[in-house]
This record gives C-alpha cells, structure tokens and sequence, in this order.
C-alpha cells in the first residue's frame, strides 16, 4: 500500500480569528474531517489552489473554498474552531481547495481532530495500492478482511472484490424509476379523467358552434389547440414552482445557478404533457360529437 487513512467527521463552529462581528460569519455545524496529513496527497485530489497540503498538520488545516469564502479567510489566517465538547482550538490555514461539495468544509490532521469528536471510530479507511503493485490482489485480501467484519464492505476494489455498494446503487435506482414511474401514472390517470369531464360538460357549446357553420373537424381543432395552450401554461408554472426550490439547492451544493437535471426525461415530459391533454380532450369531443348527430333531435336537445 502506498497510502492508508481513515476518514473521521467532526462537527464545530468556524471563525476566523480576529474578525469582527460585521466583517465576516461563522460557519456554525461546520462538517469537518480529520485525516492523516502525510497521505492525503496519496488519496485525494481536492483541487488545491491556495498554499499546499504539505503544510497540514497538528496546528493547521485545509479550507473549501465555500468556508473560505464564508469567514473570508486565506492561507496563512488563523481559524478558531468551536467543538462540541464545548473546547476551543486554534489553527492556521495551510491550503485552500476548491472540491469541498460534499464533502468538508475543513480538513484537519487526525489526531487534532479525534479526541473532539462524540463518535472516535472512523466511518471510512481510504486505501491506495504502490505503483506496480498487484491490485487485484489486494482487492482480495481487503475483501476476504471486510468480510470479518459484519457491516464492512470493499468500494471500488479489483480482482474479485464485491461490487455490492454498486448493486445497491442500482437498485436504490430502480427502485426511485418504479416511484416515479407510479406517480407520473396517477398524475395521468387524474389529468385524462378530470380533462374528459369537463370536456363532456361542453356538449352544449359544441352544439351552438354547428350552426354557426363550424364543422366537427374545426371543432376538434379548436380543442386540441386549448389543450396545448393550457398544458404550455401548466409546465411553465410547474418550472417556476420547481426551479424556486432546485436553483438554490443546487447553488448551496455545487456553487452553480442551474440545476443537474436530466435533458431526456424533461423532454419526454415535456412533448407528453400536451399529447395527452389533446388526445383526451379530442376523442372525448368526438364522442359527443357523435353521440349528438346520431339522436333524433340531439342537436336541439343539447343546445337546449
């Protein structure tokens, strides 16, 4: 092995020393992480871009850009960090990275950092193989180690490791898909009925148009394109309630204004709203159309 460290969260307040009140916050629950400091470089690549991650140790740390941003801090300034324990510790900002999303706000030496946290066990053993070395073998051991302890498993493993975090994925996945798929069903099946009921309850004004020379097909037409209209106005409404919660979700997570969203399924949606608000309104149209033409004096029954 090249490189071994486990991952412990910490959780404290952030402040930059020396700041007043107005000059800069805290970052109070800041989620901080203590590692090794000699194998970090090994194990991650957090896209430093201020000072350098060899100057980690027991009196400094790594900043996000986030927290950085936040306490208006650099490499070199000195941050208190509040702990839960309700102790207080001081250390100076050795580097700056910007891929903190997900995962840190700080990043500090393990043993610094350890004897603060409420929980002293590591959730995560980063491991990185030597050069030359034989990964799939490796893979083996660590799995044929994992598997000695209940709840332990192998991620991203070679050589005959089990891929079990990738079928859990896959069927937490799948699992999502059939949701939604249930939803956008029901969503249907209430659009179609509650669109042919208040379709049908246009017989009368159907009627009327006929003697005014509007033949069914200029009817259905009609029909149609109200039921474009309405669905153009529904998904723009339906946007801006949605993009309301998503854009600033997805600036607290990834720093940018538009969201992740998925082009195909959008689109479906999009092209499927209005194909199924024109067919349901059409064909129920047509059937009332019908149904008035075939009755002896239907057309006189329904205007009446």
């Amino acid at each position: 092995m090249a490189a071994v460290s486990g991952r412990l969260p910490v959780s404290g307040e952030l402040r930059r020393a020396g700041a007043g009140d107005g000059e800069a916050r805290s970052v109070s629950g800041g989620r901080l992480v203590a590692m090794r400091a000699d194998a970090v470089g090994w194990l991650l690549d957090l896209g430093v871009h201020a000072g350098s991650l060899d100057g980690l140790g027991g009196t400094s740390l790594a900043l996000g850009d986030g927290a950085a941003r936040d306490l208006g801090a650099g490499v070199g300034d000195e941050i208190h960090v509040a702990w839960d324990d309700g102790t207080r510790s001081t250390f100076r900002v050795a580097a700056v990275h910007s891929r903190d999303r997900g995962f840190a706000d700080a990043l500090l030496q393990g043993t610094a950092a350890a004897r603060h946290a409420a929980d002293p066990l590591e959730d995560t053993v980063l491991v990185r193989t030597a050069p030359g070395a034989d990964r799939g073998g490796a893979g083996r051991r660590l799995a044929a180690l994992a598997a000695e302890y209940p709840g332990a498993r192998v991620e991203g493993a070679e050589g005959g490791a089990p891929a079990r975090s990738e079928g859990s994925r896959g069927a937490a996945g799948l699992f999502v898909l059939l949701l939604l798929l249930l939803i956008n069903a029901f969503t249907a099946i209430a659009v179609v009925n509650t669109l042919g009921m208040a379709t049908a309850d246009r017989r009368r004004e159907f009627a009327l148009l006929r003697p005014a020379g509007a033949q069914p097909a200029q009817v259905l037409r009609m029909l149609a394109w109200e039921a474009v209209l309405v669905s153009a106005v529904a998904l723009s409404l339906a946007a801006l309630a949605v993009l309301a919660v998503l854009v600033p979700l997805s600036l607290s997570l990834t720093g940018s204004p538009v969201p992740p969203l998925p082009a195909g399924p959008l689109a479906a949606l999009a092209l499927a709203a209005p194909a199924l608000t024109a067919v349901t309104a059409t064909l129920v149209a047509a059937t009332s159309l019908r149904r008035t033409a075939a009755t002896p004096g239907g057309l006189a029954a329904a205007v009446s």
